[in-house]
């Protein structure tokens, strides 16, 4: 099985397919399928030059009612369609797609596991993250912020908002809590200006600046509990499940894709909503879960008065998301596509070279070169394996070893022209 999706260190995409591709690339190859990224809302491939003999597709959505007029002519073009949530799952199969499962996103434990508690400074410090936009309801933590900041002199807010797209920031203008004008400006100073437009002390705000992943584990250790009444998920919120998984409580929406990790047990679920209506050019587009700002601030100073709860749902928190990890996600997609596999030939060196290509495009030589040995294996006195053998060896600054395999490529190429 090949991936085809994008890789990166500091949005969702990139690190899924960061992690899948090393994972999926350690188990057995499964000739001729490929496991793509789809875009939204139209369920197209993201690579569409690596279209295969079988494909099975993994989407995440937010709005179901403009996904409902692709499904069709999605259903009919995919082999299997991976929802990134329970609630995609339950759209796809309410359209009549039946090829279709959930695989939520994985944790890395390495970067995520549990933390302490954070070293009480007099403080009472709330994160929240996810990129700025109406559907993650950073409108929702400002107006329950400004309330629950006025009422206790000791609570901050920590902010991971960065937001690389406009056009989701620019969404902000349609939340019925706050002030929000859309700027031409770096992200930084449109948070600040809307956090103070709407009566948030900014001497009592971390704006954490926009960094890689892995990174983030030391923001979170610096907080006491997560803010996320997000209207609507498509996954199971990678942010969240990452604070979680650090032995982090949070008060969060249980609603779309949070209902597959919020409990009772490991968070201050919500449950009070409107639903809401989201039109996109004139025309429905989704129905989203609008938590109560009232709710929130009751949360807030339930969760402030009783530390001891918090600390009880975090260690649940930390027990709960350690399952998830982006291991069993390659195992699940693993098990997927070998039921929708033709099973027509077996395995050979070209499968290895694919997967190899694909981890030298997520900057990953060394499993490249791991694919890459597997191949020879097959196929001793190919010329192609052993020169892509040594252009890894070259990145990997092994300079002997690519000499001997550029060498031998030279050597056995001429030989094939005799």
């Amino acid at each position: 099985m090949i991936v085809a999706m994008p890789t990166g260190v500091a949005h969702g995409w990139g690190i899924a397919g960061q992690h899948l591709i090393e994972q999926i690339y350690r188990l057995p190859p499964i000739p001729d399928v490929t496991l793509h990224s789809m875009n939204n809302p139209d369920f197209e491939p993201s690579f569409p030059d690596m279209w295969n003999k079988v494909n099975v597709g993994y989407c995440f959505f937010e709005n179901d009612i403009e996904a409902y007029r692709h499904l069709k002519k999605a259903s009919e073009m995919w082999d299997f369609i991976v929802a990134g949530s329970g609630w995609c799952e339950h759209h796809l199969r309410l359209w009549g797609v039946e090829r279709t499962a959930t695989v939520l996103q994985g944790i890395d434990p390495g970067d995520f596991h549990q933390l302490p508690p954070r070293v009480d400074d007099g403080r009472f410090i709330v994160f929240s993250g996810g990129k700025f936009e109406l559907r993650k309801s950073q409108d929702i933590v400002i107006a329950a912020m400004k309330v629950f900041m006025e009422r206790h002199r000791d609570a901050w807010l920590s902010c991971a908002w960065h937001n690389q797209w406009p056009f989701s920031v620019a969404t902000m203008s349609g939340s019925p809590f706050i002030r929000f004008a859309m700027e031409e400006r770096p992200c930084e100073e449109i948070f600040l200006t809307t956090l103070e437009r709407n009566g948030i002390d900014p001497t009592r705000v971390m704006l954490q600046p926009m960094m890689p992943n892995t990174a983030m584990r030391e923001v979170y250790r610096e907080s006491d509990i997560g803010l996320f009444p997000n209207r609507c998920e498509g996954g199971n919120n990678m942010v969240m499940s990452e604070y979680m998984a650090c032995g982090r409580a949070v008060i969060a929406s249980d609603k779309t894709g949070h209902g597959d990790v919020i409990t009772s047990d490991n968070a201050f679920a919500l449950d009070q909503y409107t639903i809401r209506m989201i039109e996109r050019n004139g025309q429905p587009s989704a129905l989203w879960f609008e938590p109560s700002v009232d709710e929130v601030v009751e949360q807030l100073e339930f969760a402030y008065r009783h530390r001891d709860d918090i600390t009880r749902k975090a260690d649940h928190a930390a027990i709960d998301l350690k399952k998830l990890d982006w291991k069993q996600a390659a195992h699940h997609f693993f098990d997927i596509a070998s039921q929708v596999a033709p099973g027509v030939r077996a395995v050979s060196a070209d499968d290895y070279r694919l997967r190899a290509e694909g981890l030298l495009k997520a900057e990953r030589p060394e499993g490249a070169m791991l694919q890459l040995r597997e191949a020879l294996a097959l196929s001793p006195l190919d010329s192609n394996v052993h020169r892509e053998l040594g252009d890894v060896f070259i990145k990997l600054g092994c300079h002997n070893e690519a000499a001997y395999h550029h060498h031998k490529a030279a050597m056995l190429k001429q030989f094939a022209r005799r």
